[in-house]
């Protein structure tokens, strides 16, 4: 499988299912330098997640559940990522 392949991959798991089945835990996108992603931002920047030169920072690597960081927030948008078990502080 390709870089760009399994990277859109990824991105389209992510907008189509954004929590985890079972459990319904919210889900991210990690990539290759560690940034988070949204999945409303997995779906606008498809274009660019799909073709990826693994260098240009839009490889996805894997989808992660948002556990417990209220401090957590897309590396694009800005947005927070909901989280499973904390609430942001007010």
């Amino acid at each position: 499988m390709t870089t760009q392949s399994k990277s859109l991959r990824l991105a389209d798991q992510l907008s189509s299912s954004p929590y985890a089945w079972p459990g319904g835990y919210p889900l991210y996108g990690v990539f290759h330098d560690g940034g988070a992603c949204c999945p409303k931002c997995a779906s606008a920047e498809r274009k660019a997640i799909g073709t990826t030169t693994g260098t240009d920072g839009w490889q996805l690597v894997a989808l992660q559940s948002n556990w417990e960081d209220p401090e957590l927030f897309c590396d694009h948008c800005g947005t927070r990522i909901e989280s499973a078990y904390a609430e942001p502080d007010q």
